[in-house]
């Protein structure tokens, strides 16, 4: 299985959505129904036909996000391992994502794609100048711990990806990996959309270059999860 979904090596991996309902904040120990703030980190619409998660029961939220949570985590993890080479801090942020996602649930969770919220989230944080040094300097954080596993091909791509510069990194992750569009990228950026465009070209052409080198016989794998298909 491909390094880029398999990250079972860190504890924690397993973690269930739980932990993350039994902490949040403002959560009534009452049966009244759960009202949450609007969340600040991105608009949020309600699709049609879809219950109003402001006006759901405490059991229905934590259910409504554990299933979110069980079906994205992994995906997540993976794309964030793929940005910052490293699978201890990809889980720290996607956990701490999570845990800010809960807390506005009734929000984020009816917002027309919820996993691009934490997937923001995240990808913020690993912009953050104190967790990277944080994750450069922490013991056992070895950037790349994983590329020694894995099936050749994703070992090329996760080398070249670990030449490239952060932000490079992160346009052709989230533009190839998890099929972001550009311009989603310059907003998280906040840069012009060409910057993102001529930082996609000059990583394709590394990661590219290291894939030719490799025997074409299988794509880089991402597992069941699913990409944009450059890879």
């Amino acid at each position: 299985m491909s390094v880029l979904t398999d990250h079972r090596a860190d504890p924690g991996d397993d973690v269930p959505a739980a932990p993350f309902a039994a902490a949040a904040e403002g959560d009534p120990a009452t049966s009244e129904p759960i009202r949450v703030e609007p969340a600040a980190d991105g608009p949020a619409e309600q699709p049609q036909g879809q219950p109003i998660r402001g006006t759901l029961r405490p059991e229905q939220l934590r259910a409504d996000f554990g299933a979110h949570f069980e079906a994205n985590y992994q995906r997540l993890v993976a794309q964030l391992y793929a940005i910052t080479l490293n699978p201890a801090e990809a889980h720290d942020v996607v956990r701490e994502a999570y845990s800010r996602a809960w807390r506005r649930w009734a929000e984020v969770g009816s917002s027309a794609d919820p996993t691009a919220w934490v997937r923001r989230v995240a990808v913020r944080s690993t912009m953050r100048s104190w967790r990277r040094t944080v994750a450069r300097l922490a013991p056992g954080r070895r950037r790349g711990a994983l590329v020694d596993g894995g099936e050749p091909r994703t070992r090329a791509a996760l080398t070249a990806l670990g030449r490239l510069p952060d932000a490079e990194r992160r346009a052709v992750v989230l533009v190839d990996m998890a099929g972001v569009p550009v311009v989603e990228v310059a907003a998280l950026e906040q840069v012009p959309p060409g910057t993102v465009a001529a930082r996609l070209s000059r990583a394709r052409r590394v990661v590219g270059d290291a894939l030719a080198d490799v025997a074409p016989a299988t794509p880089v794998s991402i597992g069941p999860y699913g990409n944009a298909g450059r890879w």
